[in-house]
C-alpha cells in the first residue's frame, strides 16, 4: 500500500513538472507572424525576399476560388493597414523598413477586410 502511495506521488510530481515547464518542449514561434528578430536574421533585400525565405507558404496560390473565377487566389497585401494589392507590392518594400509581417487565412481576412480575400492577406507593418 505504501509503495502505491509513493508511486502516485512520484507520478503526480512528474506530471506537474511537465506542465509547468511548457510541456511540449517545442518552439513557440507563431507560423502566422514574422517578427523583427527573424527579419534582421534573414538575408533578403525586400519584403518579398524575406517572406519567400522565411514563410514561403504565404506566397503560394490557394488555387481556383470558384467556378466562375479562374485566376488562382493569392494573398492580398496590406502595408500599414493600406491595401496595396498583389504580392508584387512586397518587392517594392526594402527590408530595412520592415517591423513585422503577418498572414491572415482567407476566412480571417474576409472577416476583417470584406470579400475578395480568397487567398488570405499579408499584413506588413513598417518602422515608419
Amino acid at each position: 500500500m505504501q509503495l502505491c502511495k509513493l508511486l502516485a506521488v512520484v507520478l503526480l510530481c512528474a506530471a506537474c513538472a511537465a506542465t509547468s515547464s511548457g510541456g511540449s518542449g517545442g518552439s513557440s514561434r507563431n507560423r502566422d507572424v514574422i517578427e523583427s528578430a527573424e527579419i534582421v536574421g534573414s538575408s533578403g533585400a525586400t519584403a518579398y525576399d524575406v517572406v519567400a525565405q522565411l514563410r514561403p507558404e504565404y506566397l503560394r496560390s490557394r488555387g481556383q476560388s470558384s467556378l466562375t473565377e479562374t485566376a488562382p487566389a493569392t494573398a492580398v497585401v496590406y502595408i500599414d493597414n493600406i491595401q496595396m494589392g498583389s504580392l508584387s507590392a512586397l518587392r517594392n518594400l526594402d527590408v530595412q523598413a520592415l517591423l513585422r509581417v503577418e498572414y491572415l487565412n482567407a476566412p480571417d481576412a474576409t472577416t476583417r477586410f470584406g470579400t475578395d480575400h480568397n487567398g488570405g492577406a499579408i499584413l506588413v507593418f513598417t518602422k515608419r
